[in-house]
């Protein structure tokens, strides 16, 4: 048991990778990125954003470690550095408005060099009087809060250079989330002996029962898709949302889940998940601390009606149904959070299985909506102005899985499709795209335009040409 939870990670020099830092770390080839962009207008200056970039490294330790390949038993492991290599900075010169886009899909294929680099980059695209800065981080120690924390703090410190971030020497090992009188306690440890010895028989039994396929899904057929609302529609979904007592999330996933299920068929939806910020639930983790783990937690279909029979009323009922049976479970989730996080690391005897499971995956059948809510950003500083956040995503090559994105920036909601033409073919995409926003037109009143790239955008394949 000791062993299994605990061991080699309490050394702030270095900590092995959790089990599930270690599955999106796997090899350290495999892209699995999350991606934060943003546009400025204003003028920049290199040396100054080279200058914020370092005061970021200096905050946070997981941004000066490296990663190290340790036993196989033991797997890799975060090694601090007194001396590390500096926060990568590409510089490109803007030349169109959707040059951006082609810089992320670039990004987010391209592996990092974890074994003498820090787990994160910034692309900085160039012009006179706007620019947009792209950071890219590894999954495995950057989640969408630490995506935006980290560039809220880089532009913050790029604005005031003086101005104090703070530091902290946690790596985030077990240790440091988990209280250690927990740790220590004979009945917690006795109910995790339970526990994870239950945890391997239903991954042996799953597996069983899991589709192969014959050939994995490469990084470069992941793809998104991304539009926008402005002010007016937002505002509009807000206040019908408010005054049907339900929150913003629920009724999106209501018509996402519609959408899917009409374009793809009530047989191809299998689960819809969403993911939870845990840091809610782990007092001793720094809210702006890094970290990587977003648990996730199922959303029930129960009561969706059959395609093209979405009413007004049945939306709201709907969304009204998905906004308790959330709360419901994420108050679960954070009753059980720290058996969650212990449990797993009683897991890494099973790694090889877990990875050659995802190796082989097959086209999925379910979906995963990302809520990012609003996004706590200033817009003005001394010597630029934010004009748009665009919502973060994620590349999780070679797993796949749909993942539909949602945040909110001054008034205006972004939201993202991300997917591979195995999974969810462009077409069908755009198409649940429409249906979505149409159910939110008739059941929510938001106004029939809104802003859209999606038609415009080039896919994964064309990019690659430009």
């Amino acid at each position: 048991m000791t062993h299994d939870i605990g061991a080699g990670v309490g050394n702030i020099r270095s900590r092995r990778l959790l089990l599930l830092e270690r599955t999106m770390y796997r090899e350290g080839r495999t892209p699995f990125t999350s991606v934060f962009s943003i546009q400025l207008l204003g003028r920049l200056e290199e040396g100054r954003l080279r200058q914020a970039l370092a005061r970021l490294q200096a905050k946070h330790p997981l941004l000066r470690c490296v990663i190290e390949d340790g036993a196989d038993s033991e797997g890799p492991r975060f090694v601090l550095r007194d001396h590390p290599a500096p926060i990568p900075l590409r510089i490109f010169e803007r030349k169109h408005d959707d040059d951006w886009q082609t810089e992320v899909r670039r990004e987010w294929v391209a592996p990092f060099e974890a074994s003498r680099d820090p787990l994160v980059r910034l692309v900085w695209l160039r012009a006179s009087e706007v620019s947009e800065l792209i950071l890219v981080g590894h999954h495995c120690i950057c989640d969408g809060q630490s995506g935006m924390t980290l560039l809220r703090e880089c532009l913050s410190a790029y604005d005031e250079p003086e101005k104090d971030l703070g530091t902290y020497d946690a790596l985030g090992a077990i240790e440091d989330v988990v209280p250690a009188a927990l740790l220590k306690d004979r009945g917690f440890r006795r109910r995790m002996r339970w526990k994870i010895g239950l945890l391997r028989l239903i991954f042996l039994w799953e597996r069983r029962k899991r589709a192969r396929s014959a050939s994995a899904i490469r990084g470069d057929q992941m793809y998104f898709h991304r539009w926008s609302l402005d002010k007016a529609a937002s505002l509009k979904l807000t206040e019908r949302c408010r005054a049907e007592g339900v929150t913003v999330f629920a009724a999106m996933s209501v018509a996402f889940l519609q959408a899917f299920r009409e374009v793809r068929g009530t047989q191809a939806l299998r689960r819809v998940y969403t993911m939870v910020n845990a840091r809610r639930f782990m007092p001793l983790l720094r809210p702006d601390a890094m970290f990587g783990m977003a648990p996730g937690v199922k959303l029930s279909m129960k009561g969706l009606p059959p395609p093209q029979e979405m009413s007004a009323s049945g939306f709201w009922t709907c969304a009204q149904a998905i906004k308790s049976d959330l709360t419901r479970q994420v108050d679960v989730l954070g009753r059980d959070m720290y058996d969650y996080l212990v449990g797993m690391e009683g897991m890494h005897g099973m790694y090889g299985s877990l990875i050659a499971d995802t190796k082989n995956a097959t086209a999925v059948r379910h979906v995963t909506i990302s809520n990012m809510g609003r996004l706590e950003f200033p817009q003005r500083y001394q010597s630029f102005w934010v004009e748009t956040i665009y919502s973060p995503l994620v590349m999780i090559s070679p797993t796949p899985a749909n993942t539909v994105v949602i945040s909110s920036f001054a008034g205006r909601m972004e939201l993202a499709i991300i997917s591979d033409e195995q999974s969810l073919p462009h077409g069908q995409a755009r198409a649940i795209r429409q249906r979505a926003m149409d159910i939110l037109r008739d059941c929510a009143g938001i106004p029939k335009q809104y802003k859209s790239g999606l038609a415009d955008e080039p896919s994964a394949c064309e990019a690659k040409t430009r």
